[in-house]
């Protein structure tokens, strides 16, 4: 099984990009799973932004992350709930 991680920094958030695939003996895709999760910094709590089982999607949803494309608008609540009360 081989486990992939990549953290995209921003100012008040980043993004964890998770891949995990498991192939057979021949080379056959048992399991494939990539995962797009938001933190704020200051907190320890990830949360799940998007999800897919496309093989060689996590480049795509990187991708995605890095441009801003990711539409963070409804996680709203979610950053203010998790920022550190200064």
């Amino acid at each position: 099984m081989v486990w992939k991680s990549k953290i995209i920094e921003g100012l008040t958030f980043r993004f964890i990009v998770e891949e995990v695939n498991e192939q057979d003996r021949n080379g056959r895709c048992l399991l494939y799973l990539a995962s797009v999760y938001l933190q704020v910094r200051g907190s320890s709590r990830m949360h799940l932004v998007r999800r897919s089982r496309i093989p060689g999607s996590a480049a795509r949803l990187e991708q995605d992350a890095k441009l801003g494309t990711i539409d963070v608008g409804r996680l709203v609540d979610v950053v203010r709930i998790d920022s550190p009360v200064t």
